[in-house]
């Protein structure tokens, strides 16, 4: 008698679970991907740019090295945790003559507001054409790292600056917030859910660069990476105008380190090619 009682509690709460998960992946996603975070270790140099939406929500600005070859714009990942690159990244630039423009999203680091992906696309895209206005020789070139890449994608996409680099990247929203699921026991049910259908916007590089074939883009991926594997980006196919340069041992965190004096090699290259 257990037994059947048993199995029709679980046969009454698979709906019910699949059901909260659809409703997350529909309406309340956002939160979740780009949390609110508030550092004891805030970024250490002084607010540069504002940049403002309709709604009171902000992006700020920070700059870092004196711009005499050109400008990085960066974009973190989704915990936008800016310290970690003022030690490790930014002066890697800065020794070559590279500004770098590092951007809080709302919410984080400074930033006032809440997270909202279509209005942070678009704030995105702003700073982006601020930075190609001021820049020397207007020469930009815009770094996005995890989901900060898909950010970097749509705004350079909109924008056309002199190059883009991705760092650490997934090829859609979908398949980004797939493999997370995956990765807890608890969670890996709903994968196999319709997830690109459920979410507001499916993202993805296909259809943020459909309209720069002649952008130099560059795509610097960790062979170790579980977070954004390789695997999957290269299943999803690498576009036509993308490079993919495949950094040996790389995980989710270390790419961009072991990676690092080529993508200012490469960054440098871009700037040199748009001046030939």
């Amino acid at each position: 008698m257990w037994i059947r009682t048993l199995l029709i509690t679980v046969a009454a709460c698979i709906p019910v679970y699949f059901g909260a998960g659809a409703s997350l992946l529909r309406f309340g996603l956002e939160p979740l991907v780009l949390q609110h975070f508030d550092s004891s270790a805030q970024p250490n140099a002084p607010q540069f740019l504002r940049i403002s939406g309709d709604d009171g929500n902000a992006m700020l600005v920070r700059r870092y090295g004196a711009a005499r070859v050109g400008c990085v714009v960066f974009f973190p990942g989704q915990h936008g945790i800016i310290p970690v690159y003022e030690q490790n990244l930014f002066p890697a630039f800065s020794a070559q003559g590279i500004g770098v423009l590092a951007v809080a999203y709302p919410g984080q680091n400074g930033a006032p507001g809440k997270p909202h992906l279509p209005e942070i696309m678009e704030l995105a895209t702003r700073v982006i054409a601020y930075a190609k206005a001021t820049c020397p020789h207007h020469r930009v070139v815009v770094y996005g790292r995890s989901l900060g890449s898909m950010v970097a994608a749509y705004a350079a996409g909109k924008s056309h600056p002199t190059g883009l680099i991705l760092e650490s990247t997934a090829p859609s929203f979908s398949s980004a917030i797939r493999l997370r699921l995956n990765a807890r026991w608890y969670l890996a049910p709903l994968a196999r859910l319709p997830v690109s259908k459920l979410v507001a916007h499916d993202y993805s590089l296909a259809e943020a660069l459909s309209s720069t074939h002649d952008m130099p883009a560059v795509i610097f991926q960790g062979t170790a990476d579980s977070e954004t594997p390789l695997s999957t980006l290269r299943a999803a196919g690498v576009l036509g105008n993308l490079r993919l340069v495949v950094v040996p041992g790389g995980v989710h965190s270390t790419t961009d380190l072991l990676a690092r004096d080529r993508i200012v090699q490469t960054t440098l290259a871009m700037f040199q090619t748009e001046h030939t």
